[in-house]
């Protein structure tokens, strides 16, 4: 069968201060060598060092070359020739004395030839393998070794078996630290690699993240080409530091209203200020920051969990030529770049001593001129009045930047217009009470919104805010009673912590908080939460958790499960029967002993039963995805409901979907527009959904009629979680790491 490798890179066009980081996607020129594939090179040196860029080049270059030159039959014996030529050009570096790149270079060699994957890793550099839905850590355990001797930086390899639509990720280790695998899971399963390489760079974009690169490579058959056209629109290669064309207009925005202004001001001071000035800037574009070095910890390497069918699928037979790199290759003392790195490091750091003080010098002995030549001017009284300009001109300039920015996002309507406005909120407010007296809700509702909307842009001047403000006060109060809303217009919460947290449970009157990696616990009634658990290196990130009587399980995004019990603070992880592996999943919940999982990606929901304090291998609980796919969350009180990314439900009862949705939630907010959660319990008579969207929490029966909902504060712009006690009668809600508690 023949195979077509689609791609695409997430990269930077421009150099990063304080590291090399690059990747590279080469083919052979000559068309007789096609058959030898195409070859992918990522490597990161954390080092500003000049020469790290050199290394780095090497690296990339040396790889593709080498490998194409490869005269062997054997793409694998090819491609472990490459990195022996790769790790003795290293050595010879290190025996002239180049050593800062020893234990801060990271980078993985790779090449795809057919359905064939072979790579070699270095340092903390990562490739996963996404088939099917789930997720398969290639590098997993490699990544966990620092070797600094050069012949062995490249010396482990990897080959298998590619299948037409699996999709791998090399990328670098930041890549983790602003998004999770799980999102990385599900945008790279639900997209071609264009599209999903362009969702991720625009988040880290948005995060202002550069140091990252990465690969997302489809392997498809040329049948699966014919069925489904590559999109040829789309570019492959996007970058972190494009500057987008909004970023653009923003900056040709506060150049007009603020930097020409400055600049006409500026232009009046005195001749002998912009000497000054001058010999400021000159001195700046003489002085030189030292650059920071930034070094990787090692890791401590853990036990590897089992393996499954995957490993069977892609790993290969006698995959690595033990005669590679062997100890009796190393003909020089593993010590000598010792010697190098320490006389190099005395010699730098003589010369950037005396350059610091010659610089401290000169600054000190300029401020010191300046400051008596400025005192001067107001002792001379011919020439006090160039004094009182610079004075003023700074005044100026202090002024007008307070009010730019104090005045920046008020309205620009003058009193006149506000005026207009609110008499059009008040005339709006009453044909509101008018079309509701007619019996005309509906009206009276679109009405009512308008008052509202008008009123919003006119709040902010001082002259008419207190009548406007009051106008959206009755709009909203009759608009609620139309809507069967209960709102809450400020609320003070009960816990904060300053950790970033993700998730929230509740057990015997305590709250339960998670980071990506820690669990801490407060009281309802207030307190400092304290830290409580963590879980262990490498176990990947909590996801989703549920609460199974006494104890609370938690699923991370390594396909682990841990066992958590409030009365001692111990997590554990749980196993299962026979050596067996929990499921990929989004979503995790609990009935009679057994735990569910939900995968969104692959619509599948999967039954764990659990005996004899183990739990069993999961069963597919449905026969069929029935729609499944981007799901959401997942409650069961003996019924199975799903919540979908679209803002409907399913319901399962014994595996079979019934006849079930959503009934007569009030307009104009019929639609769920961001779903987040729903919940429910065999104690609880009623479904609850998060529609972060509004900021509010629906309130239905078990057959999907409305019955209320709680509108949410306006400030609430990070809303994550909820918990319901229809005993305590209390909603609890997690917003931007502060838990409030309303009462229903």
């Amino acid at each position: 069968m023949n195979y077509e490798i689609q791609f695409s890179k997430v990269t930077c066009s421009g150099k990063l201060a304080d590291r090399f980081l690059s990747s590279q996607h080469s083919k052979s020129p000559d068309l007789t060598k096609s058959p030898m594939g195409e070859t992918f090179s990522l490597v990161e040196i954390l080092s500003p060092w000049y020469n790290s860029a050199q290394i780095g080049q090497m690296i990339i270059n040396n790889f593709s070359n080498t490998y194409y030159d490869g005269g062997s039959t054997s793409d694998l014996q090819n491609f472990e020739l490459a990195l022996k030529k790769i790790n003795e050009n290293l050595a010879q570096i290190t025996q002239n004395g180049e050593t800062e790149w020893i234990g801060n270079l990271s980078g993985i060699l790779a090449t795809i030839v057919g359905d064939s994957l072979i790579l070699s890793t270095a340092g903390k550099t990562e490739a996963y393998l996404f088939r099917d839905g789930k997720i398969n850590h290639l590098t997993e355990g490699m990544t966990d070794k620092v070797e600094v001797h050069p012949l062995k930086t490249f010396s482990d390899v990897i080959s298998g078996t590619l299948k037409t639509k699996d999709k791998v990720l090399i990328t670098n280790k930041s890549l983790f630290e602003n998004i999770s695998l799980e999102s990385l899971r599900q945008i790279i399963t639900l997209n071609d690699p264009p599209e999903a390489a362009s969702q991720i760079a625009k988040l880290l974009r948005k995060a202002k993240v550069k140091n990252v690169n990465f690969f997302i490579i489809n392997l498809l058959s040329k049948e699966s080409l014919a069925d489904k056209p590559l999109k040829e629109s789309l570019e492959n290669v996007f970058y972190l530091d494009k500057s987008s064309e909004s970023v653009l207009t923003k900056i040709k925005s506060f150049w007009q209203t603020i930097l020409t202004p400055l600049g006409k001001i500026i232009a009046t001071i005195s001749s002998n200020a912009l000497k000054s000035v001058k010999s400021i800037s000159k001195l700046k574009n003489k002085v030189k920051k030292p650059k920071k070095i930034t070094t990787l910890p090692a890791e401590n390497s853990e036990e590897k969990p089992t393996t499954d069918n995957f490993q069977k699928e892609f790993m290969s037979k006698d995959s690595r030529d033990d005669h590679l790199l062997k100890d009796e290759e190393i003909n020089y003392s593993p010590e000598l770049y010792v010697h190098y790195y320490q006389e190099k490091k005395a010699l730098k750091e003589n010369k950037s001593g005396k350059k610091f003080i010659t610089i401290f010098k000169s600054i000190f002995s300029f401020l010191k001129n300046s400051f008596t030549w400025f005192l001067g001017l107001y002792t001379n009284k011919d020439k006090r009045k160039f004094f009182y300009i610079i004075v003023a001109a700074i005044l100026i300039i202090i002024i007008g930047l307070v009010i730019g920015f104090k005045g920046k996002g008020k309205s620009s309507l003058g009193n006149l217009d506000s005026q207009k406005i609110l008499d059009q909120a008040i005339a709006a407010q009453k044909d509101g009470k008018n079309a509701l007296s007619l019996g005309d809700s509906e009206k009276a509702k679109q009405n009512f919104i308008n008052a509202i909307s008008k009123a919003e842009t006119i709040k902010t001047n001082s002259l008419v805010s207190k009548d406007s403000q009051a106008v959206i006060v009755i709009s909203y109060q009759e608009l609620d009673k139309l809507t069967s809303t209960t709102r809450f217009s400020a609320l003070e919460p009960i816990i904060t912590v300053s950790d970033n947290i993700k998730n929230l449970y509740i057990s015997s009157g305590e709250a339960y908080l998670t980071t990506d990696t820690d669990i801490y616990k407060a009281s309802l009634l207030g307190g400092k939460p304290q830290k409580v658990a963590t879980l262990p290196k490498n176990k990947g990130n909590f996801v989703s958790g549920t609460n199974f009587g006494t104890i609370l399980y938690f699923y991370t995004s390594n396909q682990n499960v841990f066992e958590f019990d409030p009365r001692t603070d111990k997590l554990t992880q749980t196993q299962i029967a026979d050596d067996g592996r929990w499921e990929t999943a989004n979503a995790i919940s609990n009935y009679v002993g057994s735990l569910y999982l939900l995968d969104g990606v692959s619509g599948q929901i999967y039954r764990h039963s659990s005996s004899k304090d183990i739990f069993q291998k999961g069963e597919e609980y449905i026969a069929s995805t029935n729609g499944l796919k981007q799901s959401l969350s997942l409650t069961i009180d003996g019924s199975v409901y799903v919540l979908k990314g679209d803002g409907t439900v399913s319901k399962f009862q014994r595996s079979k979907l019934q006849d079930f949705s959503l009934k007569n939630i009030p307009t104009p907010w019929d639609k769920i527009t961001e779903p987040r959660k729903i919940y429910t319990d065999s104690d609880t008579p009623s479904l609850y959904i998060l529609d972060t969207g509004q900021k509010r929490i629906l309130e239905l029966d078990k057959d999907g009629v409305f019955i209320r909902q709680y509108a949410l504060p306006d400030n609430f712009d990070k809303i994550t979680d909820f918990i319901v006690s229809v005993k305590s009668k209390k909603i609890w809600v997690l917003n931007n790491n502060n838990v409030y508690e309303i009462t229903i």
